[in-house]
């Protein structure tokens, strides 16, 4: 019998996420809650990684990742995200995730606070507790998720050490502007903080928004700016586990260090297969980004002719329904609720919020699933008694 475990350990439960998922795939439902992101991976992907492997490139390789790659990836910095890169700039990591643990552990100390914005990314806020760091979460203002300046430099205190953006955001779909972004740099410096910007969906923005990183827009940013992305959610490889983290060669040198002790190193041989799928030509993005498109208007219409509340995303492929109208809010669990009455997973939206009042009444919903997934979806709701105007 276990006796003694770390106290945080001890108290962490199963993420909303991963919970309504098991419970989903043991009803054969559709799983609208995770960004599972099941469409096929791009043909030259799987037969790199094949190649790869047949070829024995199966062995350690650098703890900062190897050198074609993190030179694919300081080109594709420089020419997508417009941030002066270099390969000594990259580490390649053990997802995105694995990016932003070693990023966390090396700067930040236990104690220290950092800034993030609500509604959250669940993970960022559960690993930094599990580090031992604080966590203050800024709500974001009105339908749009405005960044509101002045609140920001009041959160400000004596312990934070950084600000944390996702950008475009899970789960609500906000794509931070230049000048939101120009705002809080500015605040970062004159404070001495870090900025870690979570760009895991840096490719998927929808008309009238366009993606921005912050290390972009000046030195003075760039050398205090984490900017961690991935493959995962682009080409379709969540399963894979493959990021990155752009920063300053001091800082850089120092988080490769950690990541060596967590990870020793990414995926050899899916390092090769991540350099074919930076090599794929532009008309692979314009197609993902039309496609997410279509999904994501015919899934928001689907949803507001039910009868939810929602706020159309700029960004990312999930979306936030407020469902407070409906007699299916009186439900003291609702999303189990929905998917035991309709076979539809959704995220209760708790998750996303420190004040859990403030998600009550809402789901994520993610759909980058097929087009004949999300209308099955939303036809089973659609037939629910639970999802009538109260």
């Amino acid at each position: 019998m276990i006796t003694k475990i770390n106290a945080i350990i001890g108290n962490l439960e199963q993420s909303a996420i991963r919970a309504i998922s098991f419970r989903c795939a043991e009803l054969n439902g559709i799983n609208l809650g995770q960004g599972i992101c099941d469409h096929p991976v791009h043909p030259a992907i799987k037969q790199a990684a094949i190649d790869a492997i047949n070829h024995d490139k199966n062995i350690y390789v650098p703890m900062q990742g190897i050198s074609e790659l993190r030179q694919a990836i300081a080109q594709k910095m420089q020419g997508f995200n417009k941030v002066p890169c270099a390969e000594d700039n990259v580490l390649v990591t053990h997802g995105a995730t694995g990016a932003f643990v070693s990023a966390a552990k090396t700067l930040f100390s236990p104690g220290d606070e950092v800034i993030l914005f609500e509604p959250f990314y669940g993970y960022h806020k559960k690993l930094l507790e599990m580090l031992s760091i604080q966590v203050k979460a800024l709500p974001l203002v009105g339908d749009n998720y405005a960044l509101d300046v002045d609140a920001l430099r009041s959160a400000i205190g004596p312990r934070t050490r950084a600000i944390l953006i996702c950008t475009p955001c899970n789960p609500c779909g906000k794509v931070f502007t230049r000048e939101e972004l120009i705002a809080m740099g500015d605040l970062a410096i004159e404070k001495d903080l870090y900025v870690l910007t979570d760009e895991m969906y840096e490719y998927i923005t929808y008309p009238g928004h366009e993606h921005c990183s912050l290390a972009s827009l000046g030195e003075q940013y760039f050398d205090r700016t984490i900017t961690i992305s991935g493959f995962s959610k682009t080409y379709n490889i969540t399963g894979w586990r493959m990021g990155y983290l752009v920063a300053a060669k001091d800082i850089l040198e120092k988080i490769a260090l950690a990541n060596d002790l967590f990870y020793i190193c990414a995926a050899s041989s899916f390092q090769y297969a991540c350099l074919a799928a930076l090599s794929l030509p532009q008309s692979y993005y314009t197609d993902m980004r039309a496609m997410y498109l279509e999904n994501r208007d015919f899934f928001v219409n689907g949803l507001r002719e039910i009868g939810f509340s929602v706020t159309l995303p700029k960004g990312a492929y999930y979306t936030l329904a407020d469902f407070s109208k409906l007699r299916l809010a009186d439900s003291d669990n609702p999303a189990m609720v929905l998917l035991e009455e309709t076979r539809v997973a959704a995220v209760d939206g708790r998750a996303f919020y420190n004040d859990e009042a403030k998600g009550r009444h809402i789901f994520r919903f993610c759909f980058s699933s097929s087009k004949d997934q999300l209308e099955k979806a939303l036809e089973q709701m659609s037939q629910s008694q639970l999802l009538r105007s109260k």
